[in-house]
């Protein structure tokens, strides 16, 4: 008896779980708020990465943003002092193997 009682609560709960879910996924969801700041610019930028309605040259446009490197930024005009560049170029000796270009040992250590 206490088996027919449990599976009746079970199977109800799973009824009463499959109408919520098909009732929400079938809902119209219109934000009230237009949502603003950081995060909701990012997550709009990152929509519209995806999106099939940009045109070729703003897709090459993101492309070059993405992969710009100190070198396309000097011969753009924005150039950094030496200390930088020696800075980065340390850093980057330091945790990457040069062999392998995999993480180093010393990338692992703590500071």
């Amino acid at each position: 008896m206490e088996i027919l009682i449990l599976s009746s609560i079970v199977v109800t709960l799973f009824v009463v779980f499959g109408i919520t879910t098909y009732r929400e996924i079938n809902k119209d969801y219109k934000p009230t708020i237009k949502e603003i700041g950081p995060r909701a610019n990012m997550v709009n930028f990152m929509g519209r990465l995806f999106d099939d309605k940009q045109t070729i040259k703003e897709k090459e446009t993101i492309l070059k943003a993405m992969t710009r490197t100190i070198s396309d930024m000097e011969g753009d005009g924005v150039y950094f002092p030496d200390s930088i560049k020696e800075e980065l170029e340390k850093k980057r000796e330091e945790l990457y193997c040069e062999y392998s270009n995999l993480p180093s040992v010393k990338s692992y250590e703590t500071q």
